[in-house]
Order: C-alpha cells, then sequence, then structure tokens
C-alpha cells in the first residue's frame, strides 16, 4: 500500500495512499471525510444510517481480523489496530456521497473515479505479493477454522459416534492443518440396516429383527449398535446394523425360516391316505 496517486481538488494537491481488496481498489470513511473536507465521522454516520442498502461484497467490505487489518496496513490516527474497519469500493462511494452536493464534492466524486478507482495504473509487484500473501493467510485461517470445528464434532458427539467415525474427524482436521495426512485414516467396514436387508428380502424390518433375535444375530460379530434418529420423532435410539457376514447370515436365517414353512404348508396326498388304509 505504498503507492500514492495525486488528485487536484479545488486547486489544492492531495496524495491518496492506494487501498486495495479483493482485486478492488478501496477507500475508508476518514478518506471520504478529508477528501470532502467533512467533520471527522461524517462518512461513517451516513454509512450507518443507511447501511440496508448497501450490499457486503459489492459496495463494501468488512474486516473485523486484527491480524488481517494489521497486515494490511490500516492504522487509527492516534495508533493502534482498530477492531474494525469498512472499506467501500467505487460504487459503495457513490452511493455513500449522494447526498454531497456541493460543488466541491462534484469535484472530489471526479477526482476519485477518473484518477482513483478507474485507474489504469498496475499494482506493484510488492502489491501483487501482498495480496497473495492475503490469499494465502486467508486460506489458512479458513482452514483451521474447519480443522477446529471437526475436532469440536468428534468431541461433542462422542456419544454418539463409533470410535471409527471419531478417528476420521481427527484424522481429517490434522490433515487440514498440516497439510498432509500424519494420523491413519481406519478401514470403515460396510454396514446394513434392518430396513436395507429387509426391503432386499421383500420383508417387513420388525419381522427381519424377529429372525435375528431368534438366531442371536445381533453380536459384535456380526455388527454393532449405534445411535440414531427415530423414524416416529427427534430422539436418538439405539439401532443394530449389520456387517457382511451378519447380512449373510440373516438372509441364510431367513431362508431357513422358509423352508420350515414350506414342509408345514405341504398338502397332505388324499389318495395316498385311502391306498395306505386299504
Amino acid at each position: 500500500m505504498n503507492n500514492i496517486v495525486h488528485l487536484t481538488i479545488a486547486d489544492r494537491k492531495h496524495e491518496l495512499t492506494i487501498k486495495e481488496y479483493r482485486g478492488q481498489r478501496v477507500v475508508t470513511f476518514r478518506d471520504i471525510d478529508e477528501l470532502h473536507r467533512r467533520p471527522e465521522g461524517t462518512a461513517g454516520r451516513n454509512f450507518r444510517e443507511n447501511r440496508q442498502h448497501f450490499i457486503e461484497g459489492e459496495d463494501y467490505f468488512e474486516l473485523n481480523q486484527p491480524d488481517e487489518i494489521r497486515r494490511l496496513g490500516f492504522e487509527r490516527p492516534q495508533g493502534g489496530t482498530p477492531n474494525k474497519i469498512i472499506l467501500l469500493t467505487e460504487s459503495g462511494y457513490l452511493m455513500l456521497v449522494k447526498s454531497f452536493t456541493d460543488d466541491l464534492a462534484w469535484q472530489v466524486q471526479r477526482q476519485l473515479v477518473n484518477h482513483y478507482f478507474r485507474s489504469k495504473t498496475l499494482t506493484t509487484p510488492k502489491d501483487n505479493s501482498l495480496r497473495q500473501a492475503e490469499i494465502e493467510a486467508r486460506l489458512r485461517n479458513a482452514k483451521t477454522r474447519q480443522a477446529k470445528l471437526m475436532k469440536q464434532m468428534a468431541e461433542d458427539f462422542k456419544d454418539m459416534l463409533s470410535p471409527e467415525s471419531i478417528q476420521l474427524l481427527v484424522a481429517g482436521a490434522t490433515e487440514l492443518i498440516m497439510g498432509r495426512p500424519l494420523l491413519p485414516k481406519p478401514q470403515i467396514e460396510v454396514h446394513f440396516t434392518a430396513t436395507e436387508i429387509a426391503e432386499e428380502l421383500g420383508i417387513s424390518a420388525n419381522r427381519l429383527g424377529r429372525i435375528a433375535n431368534k438366531y442371536g444375530l445381533k453380536t459384535p460379530e456380526y455388527g454393532k449398535w449405534v445411535l440414531d434418529k427415530s423414524p416416529h420423532s427427534n430422539k436418538q435410539v439405539r439401532s443394530f446394523i449389520y456387517n457382511v457376514r451378519g447380512r449373510q447370515a440373516l438372509i441364510d436365517a431367513y431362508n431357513r425360516e422358509a423352508e420350515v414353512r414350506v414342509v408345514t404348508l405341504v398338502p397332505v396326498d388324499s389318495t395316498n391316505m385311502e391306498k395306505g388304509s386299504s
């Protein structure tokens, strides 16, 4: 931000430090008050009173990270880094000064539009490197926030998630922060719900559950207990999900049940009965 734009307003020379954010030139409330010779705080007050008409990301940017504000070089006149700063784009500036109709205001607007916002002067390599550093810093911050969220989820839901799920969250968070995997990710075993297996067999999940209970198939050998949402409320309920071995055991048990029914329901041949009695 060491580049300077020289402006001539009402026969007076002004130096305005170039400020760029996200590829756009921007101005602060302090710049506007000084160039328009308004009492300090005028631009900020006008913005607050009409904020509902401004679109963030198009008319203005709000910076509220002290590290970012300090890195971009914004300081209070009396020294120190502000906690928050508003940067106005060209459209935001023009909207803000609509009420400034004096002769000086027209000159300031023309100078800023022609020689600042729409200047063809390219930023120096130093400016480009600062912009790249800003992008990289924002990316790191975003990854750090995402990693913290994943670790917090692992902590908050540790009683609801399987150990494999918790291990996946922690490993993913570590990879986001370090940029490469450091913790091994668990091998996730395929599981099937009772509803999925029941639909495959063409029966109800309740009937499948009775078969599983009858043959003792709800054991660690055949799957595991998990917390799931109740279909009739927002409560979490315990539900057993089956691994590949459990699925096959259920299918085998169902087939045995079907064979028993077929044998039981075979019709008796009355002709054979008569021959046997003669």
